[in-house]
């Protein structure tokens, strides 16, 4: 059954086949949790918000469209959830994102903003930077922070992310190009570069 497409399983799901919903669901758990890990920067909040997505998956079903991919639905309706926590988080002032991320999982973002400093291979090899990264993602404005994590943690093109956030595919790669200018700035100025 692993070889059937996202769509495909959505449509057994639509026909009462309950092991399909199973199926999307446990494709989807590491790769959307993370997306809402990065996204809050808590994890029982991602742990929640990734529940409440497949909740409101399940409760939608007949509302997608056949002929549309459901990646970027999921990833919508997960960014949207995420979006409404920062909000609530922001208006209780008490938002805190400096949780500690893993080094090992900002691998891939450490060498994008080691490209960008004066010695990439001293800063893509160091456990230091890839603390450093998940710090400076952490501070980034939720704007960017989304579009860093889905392309960078989800491994999710130009294309997808703009139709998961529902912006156009240059507001995407500008807020990409701006988050990684950011975050290599910061990594320079704070490594001594």
């Amino acid at each position: 059954m692993e070889h059937r497409t996202d769509e495909e399983l959505l449509a057994g799901s639509l026909k009462g086949h309950s092991g399909d919903f199973k199926t999307l669901l446990e494709r989807y758990e590491e790769e959307l949790f993370n997306f809402l890990y990065h996204t809050t920067g808590d994890r029982q909040a991602a742990e929640d918000l990734f529940q409440e997505t497949f909740l409101q998956v399940f409760s939608n079903l007949e509302r997608f469209r056949p002929e549309g991919r459901f990646r970027p639905w999921v990833y919508t309706i997960a960014a949207n959830l995420a979006r409404d926590e920062m909000r609530r988080r922001r208006r209780r002032k008490s938002a805190s994102l400096d949780e500690e991320i893993s080094p090992g999982e900002d691998a891939k973002l450490v060498d994008m903003i080691g490209s960008q400093t004066a010695e990439p291979e001293a800063v893509a090899n160091s456990r230091e930077a890839a603390t450093l990264a998940g710090e400076l993602l952490s501070r980034l404005p939720e704007t960017l922070r989304e579009v860093v994590t889905l392309y960078f943690y989800n491994d999710m093109k130009y294309a997808e992310i703009s139709a998961a956030l529902g912006l156009p595919m240059g507001t995407v790669k500008s807020r990409l190009f701006r988050a990684i200018r950011e975050m290599s700035q910061a990594m320079k100025q704070k490594r001594g570069f």
